[in-house]
């Protein structure tokens, strides 16, 4: 066997032997209570999960918000009805690259199907 080889067998990563001492790790953390922090996309996702069980619904009228949508969904204007100003100016803000026509698709076939109630209004 050459000198080569030689240090390549030395340097050989025993990969079983890694994930039983991992394996062993999370044992003992879990025994002890160790809690890691989460990470920026755990959070990220935490944080939007939350805001999406707790956002305000907002009443708008049914046919005005469909109107809106397809005529002017691709500036935005149908956020704005809504009183969603950030996304009303993130729509503004990219309007030229074609991308808010595809939410506004969006936001059109989840308005769509919603029924009103007796006064033509939808939770939005």
């Amino acid at each position: 066997m050459g000198r080569f080889q030689e240090m390549k067998a030395k340097e050989r990563i025993d990969f079983a032997k890694m994930a039983l001492m991992e394996d062993e790790l999370h044992e003992v953390e879990e025994r002890y209570g160790v809690e890691k922090p989460l990470k920026l996309w755990q959070r990220l996702g935490d944080r939007y999960f939350n805001w999406r069980e707790n956002r305000e619904l907002h009443e708008v009228n049914r046919k005005t918000y469909i109107l809106l949508t397809v005529l002017l969904g691709w500036a935005g204007i149908h956020r704005f009805y809504e009183k969603r100003w950030m996304l009303g100016i993130f729509y503004l803000a990219f309007c030229w690259s074609g991308f808010p026509i595809a939410l506004a698709i969006v936001d059109f076939m989840i308005a769509l199907p919603m029924k009103a109630d007796e006064s033509g209004l939808i939770l939005i």
